[in-house]
């Protein structure tokens, strides 16, 4: 193994570090925000369940991003491609996570490959199929989550309210909203895994597929466990009020879209999803419960991540070239 490749497995693995860092606090935020449970412990759990969903289920988004944007072959033989991808995405995810602004790992890691493939003047060797259904499927993503988080609010969690005593129904709830983190979590590892293993596994270096995912899964949560407390406030306090009904629906609708989108292997942002379903609980309570400011300042990162990381791709990949020269 050379020193590229080497370069390759450690910016992979800042990719797992900067995804669990980013979504991981997401999700974290759900129950800390809250305070269904206390931070620590709702990492512990995120943790987990991310790990899981990486290892038993990540293998359909690993081969979207390893292989199906920029075919394999192209990649092995032009591995500085590979690694100005894979470095653009962990020091662009990093930078935004502590800023509390909550970006895409899928959207940086796809708009990079972009770059690179531009890069290499091989942008005819981009599946452009298969880029249109990613969009499409980027579009979907927070309206699917807020349709299902509006429904399952209006017509199940309301419903039950008055069915139930305030103490029982808070209750309930806590733990059906630990039971949904867990669910978006483990939803999270099988779709996210592959915008670190992907691209690590094009470069042709690995030997054991299996090994390079249970590393990239323990950046993850290595990442989750140092989580960002300014993005667990922004998104479990200020985009609307939660508790732990809003947490349950929220994870629920979230978990739902982000495991389907895992199973089909395309790479979405459980932070669209998740977001996504917080307005879709906002809005069963009035418009005016959304802090629309703050979600179309977010609405306009997810537009532009992946065109910022397109140029900083290509910018990268021609000092690398420089550099190996």
């Amino acid at each position: 193994m050379d020193l590229i490749s080497v370069f390759i497995l450690l910016s992979a693995a800042g990719v797992g570090w900067a995804i669990g860092a980013s979504s991981g606090s997401n999700v974290i935020s759900m129950l800390a925000g809250p305070q269904i449970t206390g931070a620590k412990k709702a990492a512990l759990i995120v943790s987990v369940f991310v790990f899981l969903g990486a290892m038993l289920q990540g293998g359909a988004v690993i081969k979207t991003v390893g292989e199906g944007i920029v075919s394999k072959e192209i990649l092995s033989m032009n591995r500085l491609a590979v690694l100005s991808a894979l470095i653009v995405t962990a020091v662009f995810v990093v930078l935004t996570t502590f800023e509390a602004v909550p970006v895409s790992s899928s959207h940086t890691i796809i708009g990079a490959l972009i770059g690179s493939s531009i890069g290499l003047q091989m942008t005819e060797r981009l599946d452009v199929g298969l880029l249109t259904q990613i969009f499409i499927a980027w579009l979907l993503t927070p309206i699917l989550s807020l349709l299902i988080a509006f429904f399952i609010y209006k017509f199940v969690a309301s419903p039950l309210s008055k069915r139930m005593s305030l103490i029982t129904y808070s209750e309930a709830f806590r733990w059906l909203s630990i039971l949904a983190t867990a669910f978006t979590a483990y939803s999270l590892g099988a779709n996210n895994i592959g915008n670190a293993v992907g691209p690590a596994l094009s470069s042709g270096d690995i030997i054991d597929v299996n090994i390079i995912i249970a590393v990239m899964a323990i950046s993850i949560v290595l990442g989750i466990l140092s989580y960002s407390r300014g993005m667990v406030n922004m998104v479990g306090r200020n985009i609307t009020l939660v508790d732990p009904v809003t947490s349950f629906t929220a994870q629920l609708s979230a978990g739902i879209v982000t495991f389907y989108f895992a199973l089909t292997g395309i790479p979405i942002s459980a932070v669209q999803a998740l977001i996504g379903g917080l307005a879709g609980v906002g809005l069963t309570k009035g418009f005016g419960m959304i802090n629309s400011k703050l979600f179309m300042q977010i609405f306009i990162g997810w537009i532009v991540t992946p065109v910022i990381a397109a140029v900083l791709s290509i910018g990268v990949y021609e000092v690398l070239v420089a550099l190996t020269v």
